[in-house]
């Protein structure tokens, strides 16, 4: 399964096989696409005492998530928390301010993905790396056919510092694989996450909404694992 070098993205993008808009040739690295953090978000609703989330349970997961909220102007956020404005943000530019240890559902600018066949990951800039911040916690994997806003898990590792996140800053980086033919794409086999297929960028873009962020484990129904032959008498 190989990389796409910066070449191949191009040359893919102006195919159709990778969607990336709104387009931006400076994003493109040497083997991947940078990707800025959009307008919204959703925060954990902390509690006073601590309670049993179910994921499976819809309206516990609305219960669990704060939002969507928008990201607010600089100063606007400064003046409400008694900060003077921070260096080199405008004083207009929308932030997200991150306090130690907060985990927070945000999502791309960027409609950006793959058509089938072929894959993506989504990893972290070096850059908010260093900076105690991590952008795709666990889940980072795009499945074949897979195009939409990305939505990232991010957690700010900081234990005594709040981080400030300025909307549309790289924030993300995707990298394309190619892989073998599959019978289906992602919205044939799961489709949990994209109402539409990758050949309608219109209709995916307009049924985007803020909600899309959230978990929906419920979605699917609970099984229970296979049966494993020959196991010890009593085990399974």
């Amino acid at each position: 399964m190989s990389v796409y070098s910066n070449i191949q993205i191009k040359n893919a993008i102006k195919a159709g096989k990778i969607v990336f808009y709104p387009y931006q040739e400076a994003h493109i690295a040497g083997s991947s696409v940078d990707v800025t953090l959009g307008h919204y978000f959703y925060k954990q609703e902390y509690q006073e005492e601590a309670r049993v989330y179910n994921p499976f349970d819809k309206g516990d997961v609305d219960r669990y998530f704060k939002g969507p909220l928008e990201a607010t102007p600089h100063a606007q956020w400064c003046e409400k928390h008694g900060y003077k404005l921070f260096a080199n943000i405008p004083a207009n530019h929308p932030v997200i301010v991150l306090q130690p240890g907060e985990r927070i559902l945000a999502h791309t600018h960027e409609f950006i993905g793959i058509k089938a066949p072929g894959t993506s990951t989504m990893q972290a800039r070096s850059t908010w790396g260093r900076n105690g911040v991590a952008v795709c916690l666990d889940a980072g994997w795009g499945d074949p056919g897979y195009i939409n806003r990305w939505t990232m898990e991010i957690y700010n590792m900081n234990q005594h510092e709040s981080v400030v996140l300025p909307v549309g800053e790289r924030i993300a980086q995707l990298v394309f694989y190619e892989t073998g033919d599959v019978d289906q794409e992602y919205k044939m086999l799961s489709g949990k996450y994209q109402a539409s297929t990758s050949d309608d960028l219109d209709a995916i873009i307009a049924n985007w909404s803020p909600e899309q962020m959230l978990p929906r484990a419920y979605k699917d129904q609970r099984k229970l694992p296979l049966v494993v032959p020959n196991l010890q008498q009593g085990l399974r």
